[in-house]
């Protein structure tokens, strides 16, 4: 009885996991109109370290002194 409950929820679980991969959106290929654009680059955004002081707080501290 036990081995077939666990046959039944392997064969359940192995249907909704294949149902959820087949129903994602491929995302490995490139979209077909930026394949060859040279000018499509990846945006990079630096950001101040976590012990350095904002603009705004640089300049307050400034102007208080």
């Amino acid at each position: 009885m036990l081995d077939m409950r666990l046959v039944t929820t392997s064969l359940a679980m192995m249907a909704a996991l294949m149902s959820v991969a087949l129903a994602e959106p491929v995302k490995d290929q490139p979209a077909p109109g930026l394949q060859g654009a040279p000018e499509v680059r990846p945006i990079r955004v630096i950001l101040p370290a976590p012990w350095e002081p904002t603009k705004g707080q640089a300049e307050s501290a400034q102007s208080s002194k």
